[in-house]
């Protein structure tokens, strides 16, 4: 295909083609961003939250006289992704106990708070696409793909726990599901692990400290250990003779595999950090 060729044109060893893949892949869906960001403007226009009394979410560092100047404009971006970031960090730290505990007001809450980062997610991503207007050096063009992409994994997380987490805290209150303390132990520790990354994807991001970035990546074994921890434990739990033990089954395995999609997200947010020589390998 034609990526292929590309890369093949390009030439190198086999550790540089990776990389030159996916610096192409990642520039070509920029490109394919910058046609269209029209639309996304009158789309992110929409996801201003309109619930009555709801005030939108302001923007605190874009400013369009910037773009005259794209590595400054490009830092103000990244000072209006931390924004963002910040919300998608109280939405995570704040679902499993809404989840495990709390009332429907706490799942709500949570959720309402998606609707700041959805808004902030596409005046951001607008915003990035008239820099990407502008004429561009490889290192800010670099920088824009890393930003868009940071930003789009950010906005992944925050809809995962809009959309699935906060359901299974509805589902917990309609049928009146009971975590066991066991089960809950082991939720509640994977639930900080993930948190911590995402804690340190952010900060990599925000101060492009590339050691705390792989640091997130490094994370990925001791996360998919836990996983399979957890999943040894609710196959046992299967064969107690316990009260909606199906359900319930269903319902914790749920929660943890969401989270795990989570950190998957906060890698991906944490390789925009990375020099794109390495992240084929990170």
């Amino acid at each position: 295909g034609f990526l292929a060729d590309t890369v093949d044109s390009i030439g190198g060893p086999a550790a540089r083609q990776i990389a030159n893949a996916h610096t192409i892949f990642n520039v070509a869906n920029t490109v394919v961003c910058l046609a269209f960001v029209s639309q996304i403007e009158r789309l992110a226009i929409r996801l201003v939250p309109d619930r009555p009394g709801a005030e939108p979410i302001r923007l605190k560092y874009l400013d369009d006289t910037l773009l005259r100047t794209p590595t400054i404009a490009l830092e103000r971006a990244r000072s209006e992704l931390l924004r963002m970031a910040n919300r998608v960090q109280v939405m995570l730290a704040d679902v499993v106990p809404a989840i495990l505990d709390g009332p429907a007001e706490a799942l709500t809450a949570v959720e309402a708070l998606d609707d700041e980062v959805d808004a902030l997610h596409g005046q951001i991503i607008v915003y990035l696409g008239r820099v990407g207007q502008r004429s561009l050096g490889e290192a800010s063009t670099a920088e824009l793909v890393d930003l868009m992409e940071a930003t789009n994994n950010l906005e992944a997380i925050g809809d995962l726990i809009e959309t699935n987490l906060v359901s299974l805290g509805r589902t917990r209150l309609a049928n009146g599901y009971q975590v066991g303390p066991e089960s809950r132990l082991l939720i509640e520790d994977f639930h900080g692990r993930v948190v911590a990354a995402l804690e340190l994807a952010v900060t990599a991001l925000v101060d492009t400290d590339e050691e705390r970035a792989k640091e997130v990546g490094a994370m990925k074994e001791q996360i998919n250990v836990r996983a399979e921890t957890i999943a040894e434990h609710y196959a046992q739990r299967l064969m107690a003779p316990e009260d909606h033990r199906i359900e319930l089954y269903r319902f914790e395995t749920d929660v943890v595999n969401n989270l795990s999609r989570v950190y998957f997200f906060a890698r991906r947010t944490a390789r925009a950090a990375i020099p794109t020589t390495e992240q084929a390998t990170s």
